[in-house]
């Protein structure tokens, strides 16, 4: 007989913390806590190390996890899979994705999605910062960081083209570099990761190498939209996604700049928990994401100015 408090159990484990494992199965931190305690008392063993911290297993709490995770994780995978079956796709889809990218590539997919899914509650966090997933209980993540996680996999998505502009203004005044030496000399605006706090590095390709440039200039932003912004004011130059400035540029508000030093593109992944079972819902969320991945968006200069 499988205890009912095995569940709650595995649940903190995999959230971290009481409150978090609370907030996932949608009870009080208060209930989680008794529901660990009556386990422990049923099995005489200490599961846990609890301090003002974070929850530790002990050796006990290891054991039974490595014993019996994997099974109640697919025994529930089993029950979702034998309800979705009867039921079409619905319930809330958490979605991260980076703000411009998924302004620019996400969201003109969602009218059709929602109209071909109705029982389906779109969550979509629009977030430049890099999230634990599962941590957050999200369903699906979109950007460019690398799969670090062991609990996810991610699958190539869109290829995001980087290209070096600015505003004809711009160049007029002070030039056109031709080369990334010659960046030394230009106001160069640059974009401040929001997850690690650091300037982004521009890469080039010169001689068959990649050379990073640190660009310095009087500007740093945190969001793409103030980026081509400010290139569109005439402050100064900057790397932007091509499927954002080619509208820009095709109109004469931009040019690309030392296109023969062009990195090749950079892959986007979509990623998701590496369960053996996905849920209806998010299977097919990403089905559709991969199945529109290729059908661009230009983003012009009046969305950008509506952006900020």
């Amino acid at each position: 007989m499988i205890p009912n408090q095995l569940h709650t159990f595995i649940a903190v484990v995999k959230n971290g913390n009481f409150s978090a494992a609370a907030r996932k199965l949608g009870v009080s931190s208060a209930a989680v806590s008794k529901s660990v305690a009556q386990l422990e008392k049923s099995l005489e063993a200490r599961l846990f190390h609890r301090t003002t911290h974070s929850p530790t297993l002990t050796e006990d709490g290891h054991e039974l996890y490595k014993r019996t995770g994997h099974l109640i994780e697919q025994l529930e995978d089993q029950i979702r899979l034998s309800t979705d079956k009867q039921k079409a796709p619905h319930g809330r889809l958490k979605v991260n994705l980076p703000d411009s990218f998924g302004r620019m590539v996400i969201l003109p997919q969602i009218p059709a999605f929602l109209e071909k899914y109705p029982d389906i509650e779109l969550d979509l966090r629009f977030d430049d910062r890099v999230r634990d997933l599962v941590k957050e209980g999200v369903d699906v993540g979109i950007g460019i960081m690398p799969n670090q996680e062991s609990l996810l996999i991610a699958r190539e998505f869109y290829k995001l083209q980087p290209v070096l502009v600015a505003s004809c203004e711009y160049i007029d005044k002070h030039g056109e570099p031709q080369q990334p030496s010659d960046l030394h000399q230009h106001n160069c605006i640059a974009y401040r990761s929001s997850t690690t706090g650091r300037k982004k590095t521009w890469n080039f390709r010169e001689n068959g190498q990649i050379i990073q440039f640190e660009p310095k200039g009087n500007l740093v932003v945190n969001n793409l939209s103030a980026a081509m912004k400010a290139v569109q004011m005439g402050i100064g130059i900057s790397t932007v996604g091509i499927e954002h400035a080619n509208s820009c540029i095709e109109k004469g508000f931009f040019r690309r700049v030392m296109r023969d030093y062009e990195t090749d593109p950079i892959q986007v992944m979509i990623y998701y928990s590496s369960r053996s079972y996905l849920p209806a819902k998010t299977r097919v969320f990403i089905d559709h994401m991969m199945q529109h991945a290729n059908n661009n968006h230009e983003i012009g200069l009046d969305e950008i100015i509506y952006e900020l």
